[in-house]
């Protein structure tokens, strides 16, 4: 789904599929224009190429702003995928955007592929302002990174002084994990805990991540991840009781739930 300055852009079709998109109701703007692409499929790439193709005809400026970076867990090559993130970046590339804006991107491939880049971090954004509403109680409340990579990149983001890592044991012939600890000290036998990623698919990782943490004593256990796949549904993070709370965005999410809070981006 496009949206060109905040308005969404109508794709009709075509008898054999192929895209019919008129311009004469276009909203544009003589001196910068946005367009937002919130990432359903391949056909929003097309439509994305068509759309540039034609302000560029206008000599009209615009940005781009992804508020998912598409194929980004493709961010690497082991020589049997073909490495899709790459050449989607050099696509974006080609298209030369004012500038590019991703928010919480997958890894830093993503923005070393694409230029002017800017990064929305906005997992650390919803986890503080969780934080701040979680302290008001009489609770210690931890923070909890689900692996070494989130620990990584919200230690160096977000500032706080109770914080707990997750390691795990995957094998990785099936793709199961046979073993998680929680490392760090914990002060309080009875606390809240945030744990904080980028993505969830269906939510395995931090299912066990949750049941460990309801063993060592957390009352309430909140998750926060900017992007949220659909696929949530199919897990059982909605269904038991470890989870009190889903933190997320519109980013991907397009169903409700009572448990998710979904954040407009």
């Amino acid at each position: 789904m496009i949206y060109l300055n905040d308005e969404r852009l109508e794709v009709n079709k075509f008898p054999n599929g192929e895209a019919l998109i008129k311009c004469e109701n276009l909203k544009l703007n003589n001196n910068i224009n946005e367009i937002r692409v919130h990432f359903e499929g391949d056909e929003d790439l097309t439509h994305l190429i068509f759309l540039k193709g034609h302000l560029d005809e206008m000599k009209l400026k615009a940005n781009l702003v992804l508020p998912y970076m598409p194929y980004s867990r493709m961010d690497r090559t082991e020589g049997v995928t073909i490495f899709t993130l790459k050449y989607l970046c050099k696509l974006i590339n080609s298209l030369n955007f004012e500038s590019v804006t991703i928010y919480e991107p997958h890894s830093e491939v993503c923005t070393a592929l694409l230029d002017r880049v800017k990064v929305v971090n906005m997992s650390k954004i919803l986890t503080e302002k969780l934080l701040e509403e979680l302290r008001t109680g009489d609770e210690d409340v931890y923070l909890v990174f689900p692996d070494a990579g989130a620990a990584k990149r919200y230690g160096k983001q977000i500032s706080y002084d109770r914080i707990l890592t997750a390691s795990k044991e995957r094998d990785f012939k099936t793709g199961y994990i046979n073993k998680l600890d929680i490392n760090g000290e914990i002060k309080s036998k009875n606390y809240k805990a945030v744990i904080v990623d980028d993505l969830c698919s269906r939510g395995g990782t931090f299912l066990l991540t949750a049941s460990k943490l309801k063993e060592m004593g957390a009352t309430e256990i909140y998750l926060v991840v900017t992007h949220c796949e659909n696929t949530i549904f199919e897990g059982e993070l909605l269904t038991g009781d470890l989870i009190t709370g889903i933190y997320t965005t519109n980013s991907i999410l397009s169903k409700d739930h009572e448990k998710i809070k979904v954040y407009e981006i």
